[in-house]
């Protein structure tokens, strides 16, 4: 899906930032030495407009696509700031424009498939306290492997 970014980037009138960005969501902050990690807490910025409020739902839409068929680093960041686009706050519209610069800094995503003897598996796994009021996580992935006794059922550690 060649410039498909570029195509979206200007319809939200987004430039390119100064300073690459490589993440596609920020990450909550790791305490070293803690003994317990902590769930993101809920956003106590304002609330948003409802033209900010469709501009956030705009962009997930237009992106989600992507992020299904080319680009799975972007559901994960799609998936969070969707989940907050009913009542987004002004750290929500933060992530979005995070997001954003994510797309525009980064080049176009490829997928090439080639003929081989390789096995297609998936894994998948959840998480949980990775989002504010304890959401939980689940997701997967696909993946080739040369090695044909890939164990049907992972048992957890």
């Amino acid at each position: 899906m060649p410039g498909c970014v570029s195509k979206a980037l200007k319809q939200f009138q987004h430039e390119m930032p100064k300073i690459k960005q490589d993440a596609p969501y920020p990450s909550a902050k790791i305490i070293y030495g803690a003994k317990k990690q902590y769930a993101t807490e809920k956003s106590k910025a304002p609330l948003l407009n409802a033209k900010e409020k469709k501009f956030i739902q705009k962009v997930c839409c237009k992106f989600l696509f992507l992020g299904r068929a080319v680009d799975s680093t972007l559901l994960c960041p799609i998936s969070a700031v969707a989940s907050q686009s009913s009542k987004p706050t002004k750290d929500t519209m933060a992530q979005t424009m995070q997001l954003l610069d994510y797309l525009a800094s980064q080049e176009d995503a490829v997928i090439t498939y080639n003929a081989s003897e390789m096995i297609l598996a998936a894994h998948s796994d959840a998480s949980y306290l990775s989002e504010p009021e304890a959401r939980s996580r689940a997701g997967g992935h696909f993946f080739l492997s040369s090695n044909a006794e890939i164990p049907p059922i992972m048992v957890p550690y």
